[in-house]
């Protein structure tokens, strides 16, 4: 006797958006928490930030000061630099995931967990390592203080030291990763690998971010997406001879 392998389509639920919220609360408690131990670590700061400036020299990638500069020499594009700082980052990812939970939830869970994972990460390198962003520095211009669109004060904000990662660039490379290979229309693919570029130049130009600070949130946000898919990579190899034989009509035996 022998029955066919019915085939089975997984339907994708949306999870409850109540601890979806959540989620993003604790994140935020998390990281308001981090602010209590951030004027302890000024000193370290300023070292990391030190010490970042002169690997880069001895790499050859420190551009920093003469794009920062430029920049300062050109009021309207230092002014439009600052809103994209300050505006966009936020804005585009927190879209994008409304959208996945919307219309992609197959693909949401692991998206919200890799976006989640790369806070983590954002963290943990944060305690390790804190940094000072150039801003920071004799011979930097901020870019948001004089254009007015941020008031850097003097009260210890809670990513002040927080330069290394750049999470303005690992949260753009995550909408990149995630957005990529959930839509068909290459021009929306074009306009997120648009958004990552123009992220990128904004956070150096407004001397927010060192080179090796945008490296290390690209890197973050890739192994935050790999870590996400890690147990959905795992169920692959047992499930999938079965669904491919349902599909094919290949008669199993009981």
């Amino acid at each position: 006797m022998s029955l066919v392998v019915p085939r089975r389509t997984p339907v994708a639920t949306r999870p409850a958006l109540l601890g979806e919220i959540g989620v993003v609360v604790v994140l935020v408690a998390v990281y308001d928490r981090i602010r209590d131990i951030a004027a302890t670590r000024t000193d370290l700061a300023f070292a990391d930030a030190a010490r970042v400036l002169r690997v880069e020299s001895w790499l050859h990638l420190d551009v920093e000061h003469p794009v920062n500069h430029w920049l300062a020499s050109h009021w309207h594009v230092e002014w439009a630099a600052s809103v994209y700082y300050q505006l966009m980052h936020l804005t585009v990812t927190l879209g994008v995931l409304s959208w996945l939970y919307l219309a992609r939830p197959d693909r949401y869970r692991s998206a919200r967990n890799a976006l989640v994972y790369v806070s983590g990460l954002g963290l943990v390198v944060f305690w390790l390592m804190p940094v000072a962003p150039p801003r920071l520095l004799a011979g930097f211009v901020d870019s948001g203080a004089v254009t007015g669109i941020a008031e850097h004060t003097a009260h210890v904000s809670p990513d002040l030291y927080a330069a290394m990662p750049s999470l303005h660039v690992a949260w753009a490379t995550w909408v990149v990763l995630q957005v990529g290979p959930a839509v068909r229309s290459e021009l929306v693919r074009w306009v997120v690998v648009t958004h990552a570029a123009i992220t990128v130049a904004v956070v150096v130009t407004t001397a927010n971010h060192f080179v090796l600070d945008v490296i290390a949130g690209a890197a973050t946000a890739m192994l935050a997406t790999w870590l996400a898919a890690v147990p959905a990579i795992s169920r692959t190899p047992r499930e999938e001879p079965v669904r491919a034989a349902a599909a094919a009509g290949v008669r199993s035996p009981l």
